[in-house]
């Protein structure tokens, strides 16, 4: 996968390919260094997209359209 703008991506543990999450939020193990906080950086980072979350998309009651059921009858 090509990234367009490989400085936008912060480079975190919890982003990292080599890194899984531990049972809280804030910590990571990593394959190479151990135990280590999720906001941890070293120059082993691998990005991993699906580890990102995305942001989520509110919707307004005015974006949705609902079809008049009075007029089909």
């Amino acid at each position: 996968m090509k990234i367009k703008n490989k400085t936008s991506i912060e480079k975190y543990c919890k982003y990292c390919e080599l890194a899984t999450p531990l049972a809280s939020d804030d910590e990571m193990i990593c394959e190479i260094h151990g135990v280590v906080s999720s906001g941890y950086v070293c120059k082993k980072f691998v990005y991993d997209p699906l580890k990102r979350l995305p942001k989520r998309v509110t919707l307004k009651k005015d974006d949705l359209e609902f079809p008049d059921l009075d007029s089909e009858i």
